[in-house]
């Protein structure tokens, strides 16, 4: 008998709750919450409904988005009970959907302050059915202003730094002992330094938003690896061959020119990187993390630096025997020179050849 007095009084209970929630709980101040912080939300008699060891039976939605946090902690103050819930930094194991919740598309949020407001509910499923235990409001602060300025003044100037050092020194040039003006830039230095920086404003950009050490995706370290790999065989080339490269004739001339002009395959490698750039870093801003690019993007990538390094080698080739081509054409132009002035000579000579006689 007193075990069917539990079950009846622990149904009464949550109809209560139920009812109290829905009539009383939906208040119009909202719940602030923040990431590494602990938040509560109000519940009438909710600890005498839950107990706590079926905590982890309450579910917390927001903007209809099932989450995994659960409350740890039941507070039952007289005038309102409380759970207790713990909003973590948002890693890659975390719900893609609860991630997107949270801190998708923060720019939306600039004329409320980078404040975003999202419907809640707060229910106890026990397998018997769902019972509604609270309703209402969560405000979540997406970025923070300071936090804001300091991480894009580090960005721009990282970048001011580059481009200047780009410019003003052989940071994105080829190899050449020549005045720096006419130094040729190179564009496997200027890829690797396009992906340099873009990784590089993107983790500083998950750092502003996540407030934490954000993840760092293989495809980020792939994309920073074909760049690098394709620069370290481009200076390899330079290195063992003898270099021509000529006067620079600006930036994008000399990136998509080799010995014999402008080239498909270096013009077909500018507009993939530059393409895949713009969409990692559009990625990056609406979705709060680094994308995972399909494999095929790699592997394009790796083909078009392949192909470069490819044509690099017979165009380095091609220079060293052109100009030996064109040193021993000299020479015997030289020579053959030399022996017309020598014929003329001797024909114009009158004396030339003549022994007197004893």
């Amino acid at each position: 008998m007193s075990a069917l007095f539990r079950s009846i009084l622990t149904v009464i209970l949550m109809m209560v709750a139920t009812f109290a929630s829905a009539v009383a709980i939906k208040g119009d101040d909202p719940v602030y919450i923040h990431l590494n912080e602990i938040f509560q939300i109000a519940a009438p008699n909710v600890c005498n409904v839950v107990s706590k060891d079926q905590l982890a039976l309450v579910e917390l939605r927001m903007n209809g988005v099932l989450t995994t946090l659960k409350p740890f902690d039941c507070n039952p103050d007289p005038v309102m009970n409380k759970l207790s819930f713990f909003l973590p930094q948002l890693q890659g194991d975390n719900s893609d959907r609860q991630r997107e919740t949270l801190l998708g598309s923060p720019w939306r949020e600039l004329k409320s302050n980078f404040q975003r407001d999202m419907p809640f509910n707060v229910s106890f499923n026990n397998g018997a059915g769902i019972i509604i235990l609270a309703t209402g409001t969560l405000r979540f602060q997406v970025l923070q202003p300071p936090c804001i300025v300091a991480g894009f003044a580090v960005i721009l100037l990282v970048g001011y730094v580059l481009l200047r050092m780009g410019r003003d020194s052989t940071l994105l040039r080829d190899r050449c002992t020549d005045v720096l003006s006419k130094c040729t830039y190179s564009l496997a230095r200027v890829q690797m330094a396009w992906w340099f920086f873009i990784v590089f404003a993107s983790y500083v950009w998950l750092w502003i938003v996540g407030e934490g050490i954000p993840d760092l995706s293989t495809q980020a370290l792939g994309l920073l690896g074909i760049g690098s790999g394709t620069y370290l065989v481009a200076a390899g080339v330079d290195v063992t061959k003898e270099n021509h490269f000529g006067e620079s004739q600006g930036f994008f001339i000399d990136i998509l020119s080799d010995a014999q002009g402008l080239a498909l395959y270096r013009f077909q490698m500018l507009v993939f990187n530059v393409l895949f750039g713009f969409l990692f870093v559009i990625y990056v801003i609406q979705h709060v993390s680094m994308p995972d690019f399909d494999s095929s993007v790699l592997t394009l990538l790796g083909m078009s630096a392949g192909t470069y390094a490819g044509f690099k080698i017979p165009e380095k080739q091609d220079k060293s025997a052109a100009n030996t081509n064109g040193s021993g054409g000299v020479a015997a132009a030289t020579g053959s020179t030399a022996a017309a002035v020598v014929n003329a000579n001797a024909d114009s000579d009158p004396k030339q050849g003549y022994t007197p006689e004893n």
